[in-house]
């Protein structure tokens, strides 16, 4: 059993920032804080979305699988977002995999009281509007990126999206993991990290990665990482936080 703590204001995820005060505070008592832990599953592809979550620090993967156990990330989520967004829309069931690719926590709601919060046309659910179209452009230029990119410059953008969410220069990354995240096998990896510990961009050791030079990084990647931050910046404006 998931231990958990009401939510408390103010909030560090910032769709819940971005709402009036009130709306925050009518939702504070349907809010769980729990933890996050690395490589846990939030919802199963094609499972029924019974929570949603609205994380606080850490990451959240998008993974697509396939019938060959192949699988490779489409969208990453961190405090900018909400994880189980089909949950109020309807059928609520998740189109991918959601696991955890950095620790931390969030706020959990039940989806069914998101639907009756969202029913209400208010505030939230204008803000989720706008946030399914970001993440609905994250997702189509994923899939460009995956087929026409480098890999070099996709684990580049990876690097970039997941830092921006850990909020921290270090975060865990084993070889299988960053493998499936970005759909290459796993004696790959080491070929595609090995020219940015060269240059002096990351640093990778014991299973964490560390973000030693940023504007580096961000001249490796490929044009997707751009655009994806352009298109938030352009629904919700600057990140607050």
């Amino acid at each position: 059993m998931v231990k958990s703590q009401l939510a408390t204001a103010p909030p560090q995820n910032q769709i819940l920032a971005r709402l009036p005060k009130a709306d925050y505070e009518r939702l504070m008592p349907l809010l769980h804080l729990i933890p996050l832990d690395f490589k846990q599953i939030l919802n199963e592809q094609r499972s029924r979305i019974d929570f949603v979550y609205f994380p606080s620090r850490g990451v959240v993967s998008a993974v697509t699988l396939m019938k060959n156990g192949g699988s490779i990330e489409v969208a990453t989520i961190g405090n900018e977002g909400m994880v189980g967004l089909p949950a109020f829309l309807d059928p609520a069931e998740s189109a991918n995999r959601m696991i955890v690719q950095v620790g931390g926590e969030a706020l959990r709601m039940e989806a069914s009281l998101l639907r009756a919060e969202t029913a209400r046309a208010g505030a939230l659910r204008r803000l989720l509007v706008r946030y399914h179209s970001a993440f609905s452009f994250q997702i189509s230029q994923a899939v460009a990126c995956n087929g026409l990119h480098t890999v070099q410059r996709r684990c580049c953008r990876w690097v970039l999206m997941t830092h921006d969410r850990a909020l921290a220069d270090e975060f865990p990354l084993t070889h299988e993991f960053l493998s499936h995240m970005l759909g290459v096998r796993r004696v790959s990896v080491t070929d595609v990290l090995k020219p940015l510990q060269d240059a002096g961009l990351i640093s990778n050791r014991r299973g964490q990665i560390t973000v030693l030079d940023r504007k580096g990084l961000e001249a490796a990647s490929c044009e997707c990482y751009k655009a994806v931050t352009d298109e938030f910046e352009r629904v919700f404006g600057k990140s607050e936080g």
